[in-house]
C-alpha cells in the first residue's frame, strides 16, 4: 500500500522557519485549480532558480515515502488496454527522473515492460491505444537514460557504475530483449526499438545498426556540400538551406511519440523536399542515433548535414583527453568519423575554460565546423579574436525577441559569424491557430513545452493582447501572398542579414510541415509590410526585454 502523503514520523531536515505557511497563502494554495497551481509554481521557479533544489528535494521526499509496496495491474488482459494505473506509474517514474533518480526510473520501467512482456502479443496492433502507450513508453526509456547520464557526471566526466547500478541496467536489458524475441516470433514490430538502444549506451555498447554496417555506413569525407534547390547559405566549407530541421522535440515524450519506422519515413520526406540539414544535442534523449542511423542507411547519406552541440551545464575540469571523448561520443551516436558542425555550450561564464576549450575542439581533425550555442556578445567576440574560427552561433530570435540586434547583429557582420536562430515561430505561438484566442494557461492539455516558455517569453514582450495584433497584422500580410502566419514570421527572421538560418522544430512521425516550410522560400517582405511588423513591435518592449534578460543566452544563466 502506497503512502499518499509525506511521513511525519521521521524528523524533518527542513529548517523550523519554513515550517510555517501564512493562513492567507495556506488559502490560495487549497484553492486554485491544480493547472494554475502549476503555472504559479513554473513562475516562483522560473523568478527564483536558487529554489530550484529546494523544491527537487521535497518531491523527492515525497517520492521516497509514497514509493508503492508492489506494482499494479496495467494492462488489461482481455483487450489489450492500458489501465489508469499505468498513468499514475508513468507520472511517479517522469517525477523520479527530473529529481536526478535516474536509476530509480529504469527499476520501474523495468516493471512496466515486463507486463507488456507478458501480455499476448498475437494481436498487439489492433489495439490502438496500447500502440500508443508503448510508444509513449518507448521515448520514457530514451528520457530515462538521459536522466541517468545527468546523474554520472562529475566534473572529469561520467563516473564509472556501481555494482548495483550495473545491474539495473541489465535487469532492464533482459525484459527488452524478451520483448524483441517475443515480437519476432508473433511478427509484429518490436515497440521498444529506441529504448533497447538507449539503454545499451549506458554500458558502452554499440547500436545493432551499427553492429551490422558500421564500416560501410562511414563517412571519411563528410558532408558533401551542393548548392541545394531551397534559399542557401554558405556555412564554413558547406552550402546549405536556410531552414534547419531541429530535433529538440526527441528530448521528451511531451511533444509525442513515434516508432523509429515513422520517424524515418518523415526524415527521407523532408530529405527529398531538400531539408537536408538537421540540428540536434548531446542532451536531445536519442536525437543523435536515430539521425545518425537514419542517414548511414541512406544512399545519398553524404549529402544529410548534422549539426550538434556538446553542452557543459555542470561544473567541468577541461582536459583534452575529456575533449576529445566528448567528441568521440559524438562520432559513436551519430554513426560517423567527422561531425560537420559540433556547437559548444558553456553555462558558466565565470569559468574561463570556455576559451580552451573552444580552441581545443576547433582543432579537432574530427569537428569539419565549429559553432557556438547561447553565448553572447562579449563572449562570442572573445572566442573569435583569440583566433578559433567560429562559423555560426545558433540563438533565439523572433518578432518578440529581438535581443539579436541590440548587439550581436554587428558583431556577427563584422566577424563574419552567421546566426542559426531558434524560437523563431515562439514554440509554434506564431500561427493562425491561436489568432482571436484567449491566453492559454501554461498547462492547458495543447500545451507543450515550447509553449510554456514562449507564453512566458510573450508575457515580458508585451502580453497577450500585443500578441493579438501582431498575429493579426502577420495574417493580413500572409493573406497578400497567399501564406501563412508562421511563414511571415520565418520570412521576418531571414531578411535580416546577419542570420544564416531559422531552425524549425521537427516532431519526426508525428507531424510534418514540409509544404507550409517551402513556402517561406517563395516570397520576400516589402517595406510596406516590414513598415506593418514594424508599427507593432514599436508598441512592445523590446528594450524592457533586452534590459531585463540581457544579451542572447543570458536566460540560461541567470
Amino acid at each position: 500500500m502506497a503512502v499518499n502523503s509525506i511521513d511525519t514520523s521521521e524528523p524533518s531536515k527542513i529548517p523550523a522557519k519554513a515550517a510555517h505557511t501564512n493562513m492567507m497563502t495556506d488559502c490560495i494554495m487549497a484553492n486554485l485549480p491544480p493547472e494554475v497551481l502549476r503555472s504559479v509554481m513554473r513562475g516562483t521557479l522560473g523568478g527564483n532558480p536558487n529554489i530550484t533544489a529546494h523544491f527537487q528535494s521535497l518531491v523527492s521526499t515525497y517520492l521516497t515515502n509514497s514509493k508503492p509496496s508492489s506494482f499494479p495491474e496495467l494492462f488489461t488482459s482481455s483487450d489489450l488496454k492500458p489501465l489508469p494505473a499505468l498513468y499514475d506509474l508513468q507520472s511517479r517514474y517522469r517525477c523520479l527522473m527530473g529529481c536526478g533518480r535516474g536509476f530509480e526510473s529504469l527499476e520501474t520501467l523495468s516493471e512496466v515492460v515486463r507486463q507488456v512482456r507478458n501480455l499476448s502479443w498475437k494481436n498487439l496492433d489492433d489495439s490502438e491505444d496500447l500502440v500508443q502507450s508503448l510508444a509513449t513508453i518507448d521515448g520514457d526509456l530514451v528520457q530515462a537514460v538521459t536522466a541517468v547520464q545527468k546523474q554520472l557526471h562529475t566534473t572529469t566526466g561520467a563516473r564509472l557504475l556501481t555494482d548495483q547500478e550495473v545491474n539495473v541496467i541489465h535487469e532492464l536489458e533482459n525484459v527488452l530483449d524478451d520483448c524483441e524475441d517475443q515480437a519476432k516470433v508473433e511478427l509484429v514490430e518490436f515497440p521498444f526499438e529506441r529504448g533497447k538502444d538507449s539503454v545499451a549506451t549506458l554500458l558502452g555498447r554499440p547500436k545493432r545498426e551499427e553492429l551490422q554496417s558500421q564500416v560501410a555506413t562511414k563517412m571519411p569525407n563528410g558532408f558533401i556540400s551542393s548548392r541545394v534547390q531551397l534559399e542557401s547559405m554558405t556555412l564554413g566549407n558547406a552550402e546549405l538551406p536556410r531552414m534547419l530541421m531541429g530535433l529538440w522535440q526527441f528530448s521528451s515524450p511531451a511533444w509525442g511519440t513515434a516508432s523509429r519506422a515513422k520517424i524515418n519515413l518523415h526524415f527521407r520526406k523532408h530529405v527529398d523536399a531538400g531539408f537536408i540539414a538537421y540540428d540536434m544535442a548531446d542532451h536531445y534523449g536519442d536525437a543523435e542515433v536515430t539521425f545518425g542511423q537514419f542517414r548511414s542507411n541512406q544512399a545519398d547519406c553524404h549529402k544529410i548535414y548534422c549539426a550538434t552541440k556538446w553542452c557543459v551545464f555542470e561544473p567541468t575540469k577541461v582536459s583534452k583527453d575529456l575533449v576529445d571523448t566528448k567528441i568521440n561520443e559524438r562520432l559513436t551516436a551519430i554513426n560517423t568519423s567527422e561531425v560537420d558542425l559540433l556547437q559548444f555550450h558553456w553555462q558558466d561564464y565565470d569559468d574561463h575554460q570556455y576559451v580552451e576549450v573552444a580552441r581545443m575542439i576547433h582543432e579537432s581533425p574530427h569537428v569539419r565546423n565549429f559553432g557556438l550555442c547561447n553565448f553572447d556578445t562579449q563572449r562570442m567576440n572573445e572566442i573569435v579574436d583569440s583566433g578559433v574560427n567560429v562559423v555560426s552561433n545558433q540563438v533565439q530570435f523572433s518578432l518578440v525577441d529581438l535581443r539579436p540586434t541590440f548587439r550581436m547583429a554587428e558583431s556577427c557582420r563584422k566577424r563574419q559569424v552567421k546566426l542559426l536562430t531558434y524560437g523563431s515561430l515562439c514554440g509554434g505561438f506564431l500561427a493562425e491557430k491561436w489568432l482571436g484566442k484567449i491566453t492559454p494557461n501554461l498547462f492547458d492539455q495543447q500545451m507543450t513545452p515550447s509553449h510554456r516558455k514562449y507564453l512566458e517569453m510573450i508575457t515580458v514582450w508585451g502580453g497577450w493582447p500585443l500578441f493579438q495584433q501582431l498575429l493579426q497584422v502577420l495574417f493580413i500580410v500572409g493573406q497578400k501572398y497567399r501564406v501563412s502566419v508562421s511563414s511571415v514570421a520565418l520570412r521576418w527572421v531571414l531578411d535580416h542579414d546577419y542570420v544564416g538560418a531559422v531552425i524549425i522544430g521537427a516532431r519526426m512521425g508525428i507531424s510534418e510541415h514540409v509544404e507550409e516550410n517551402l513556402k517561406v522560400f517563395a516570397f520576400r517582405l516589402d517595406d510596406e509590410d516590414k513598415c506593418l511588423i514594424r508599427e507593432v513591435l514599436e508598441r512592445s518592449k523590446v528594450n524592457d526585454v533586452f534590459e531585463a534578460m540581457g544579451d542572447c543566452g543570458a536566460e540560461y544563466r541567470q
